[in-house]
C-alpha cells in the first residue's frame, strides 16, 4: 500500500466501532501520518533490524529502501574529498544500514563499501587501503564523503535509503511485513494513548513488542 492508502485505511479503522471510545473518529489525517510515522520508524528500528541481525540477513532490509537515481559527485575543494548530499536522511540505525546501496547507476553489483567516520588514518595506513579498490564512504550529517577510490569520471550515483514515512512521497508504496500490519496498528494505538502495546515478539526483551 501507499503512505496514503496506510492513512486512509488507519483512519477507517479508528472510524469503525472495534477502535477505543476516546479516540474513535476524532483525529485529522495530518495527525494520523505522524503516529504512523512514529509506528514505521519503530518497526524498522526495534524489530525488523533485530530479525535481521539474529540472521545476519541484512539484504531483508532492501524490501524498505527507495531508489534515488542520478544523485551528482562534488567537490570539497579545501578539503580535496568528492562527496554527495543526500536526498533524506535516512532511517537511524546501527553502522548506518539505513544506507542500502551507494554505486554507480549502471553496476549496482560495484556497491561502494561503508567505513565510519573516525577510521580514515588507519585505513589509510593499511595495505589493505591499496589492494582493496572499492570506493568506501562514510557519512557526515546529510553527505555522504568518498574515498580517493571513486573513480574520477563518476558524476552521478545510484543511491538506496530506508526513509522514514514521513519523508516518503503520499504514492510511494510502504513494504510492511505480512504479519506486522496489526503492529502497526497497535503502535498508533499506543501513541495516541489509548492502548497498552501487546508483546508479538518471543524474545526475553520487554523492550522490544
Amino acid at each position: 500500500m501507499t503512505r496514503e492508502q496506510w492513512v486512509d485505511l488507519v483512519l477507517d479503522m479508528l472510524a469503525s466501532g472495534d477502535a477505543p471510545q476516546e479516540i474513535r473518529g476524532k483525529y485529522h489525517p495530518e495527525i494520523i501520518d505522524k503516529h504512523i510515522s512514529i509506528a514505521f520508524d519503530y518497526l524498522v528500528a526495534k524489530v525488523l533490524y533485530p530479525e535481521a541481525s539474529k540472521t545476519n540477513n541484512w539484504g531483508a532490509l532492501d524490501a524498505y529502501a527507495k531508489a534515488f537515481e542520478m544523485v551528482e559527485i562534488l567537490d570539497h575543494t579545501s578539503r580535496n574529498e568528492r562527496y554527495c548530499i543526500l536526498p533524506v536522511q535516512p532511517i537511524s540505525l546501527p553502522a548506518n544500514r539505513g544506507i542500502r546501496v551507494v554505486s554507480p547507476m549502471t553496476d549496482q553489483e560495484y556497491r561502494f563499501m561503508y567505513r565510519d567516520n573516525n577510521s580514515n588514518n588507519i585505513y589509510g595506513k593499511l595495505e589493505v587501503d591499496d589492494v582493496v579498490t572499492v570506493p568506501r564512504y562514510y557519512l557526515e550529517g546529510q553527505r555522504l564523503y568518498f574515498s580517493k577510490h571513486l573513480p574520477f569520471q563518476l558524476k552521478y550515483l545510484l543511491i538506496k535509503l530506508i526513509v522514514p514515512f514521513s519523508d516518503l512521497d503520499y504514492e510511494d508504496e510502504v513494504n510492511i511485513p505480512q504479519g506486522y500490519g496489526k503492529l502497526v496498528f497497535d503502535l498508533v494505538y499506543q501513541s495516541l494513548g489509548a492502548k497498552r502495546l501487546e508483546k508479538v515478539s518471543n524474545d526475553n526483551n520487554a523492550n522490544i513488542p
